[in-house]
């Protein structure tokens, strides 16, 4: 799921956020866009970009007139609109910032996800997951040959914050690993006992899938 780090005290804004697919978070690194007010950042400015704990985007809400929007885009935001707007116009807004923030595909050797169709392929196979098996593939992706452990993975996939004492998780990633290895020699999905599971890389692909939706952007 799309996600934006909500840094205002706007709880309307998150159910029109909501209504677009975009999930509200509280830790900007969680999240490729920001939305925050004037107070955000010092005199309204995001911090560099290449610092890890910034979003990926800034859309800042901001009191007063145009000058003061025009004074926001400025000083280094990447969009801007008047505290007055209405909260579909802000979440259509940010929609259009996260798309474009947002890369579509991530690939990992033969395995290519589309983020935006939430569609799995392997070697030019299209893999069939459930929510929460391409939301656990999502994690290990976005961390190539990184190992995630239990955790995070209970946190960022079951939205449990603690250890439930079940097998829930080993569920989940045995069905991915069904899903995903079975067929083929080289196993992307890796155990690591006792800390959590990566994904390892796997051979280039010789092909790509033909469906139009990977030539879509």
């Amino acid at each position: 799921m799309l996600s934006a780090c909500l840094a205002l005290d706007r709880p309307s804004l998150a159910d029109a956020l909501a209504d677009r697919g975009i999930r509200t978070v509280t830790a900007p690194h969680d999240a490729p866009l920001l939305i925050g007010d004037g107070s955000t950042c010092p005199s309204g400015a995001p911090m560099p970009k290449g610092q890890q704990q910034w979003p990926h985007a800034l859309l800042l809400v901001v009191d007063g007139d145009e000058d003061a929007v025009i004074a926001a885009i400025d000083s280094g935001a990447d969009d801007a609109t008047r505290a007055d707007a209405s909260d579909q116009l802000i979440a259509a807004r940010a929609a259009s910032l996260i798309r474009r923030s947002v890369p579509r595909h991530l690939t990992l050797g033969d395995l290519v996800i589309d983020l935006v169709e939430r569609q799995v392929w392997r070697a030019a196979r299209a893999i069939d997951l459930r929510p929460r098996e391409f939301r656990l593939l999502r994690v290990l992706a976005e961390r190539p040959s990184q190992t995630v452990d239990r955790a995070t993975l209970l946190k960022m996939v079951c939205g449990i914050g603690f250890d439930p004492g079940t097998n829930v998780l080993d569920v989940h990633v045995s069905r991915l690993r069904a899903k995903l290895d079975r067929g083929f020699a080289n196993p992307l999905l890796v155990t690591e006992k006792g800390v959590g599971y990566r994904l390892a890389a796997a051979p280039a692909p010789t092909s790509r899938p033909t469906s139009r939706l990977m030539h879509a952007r």
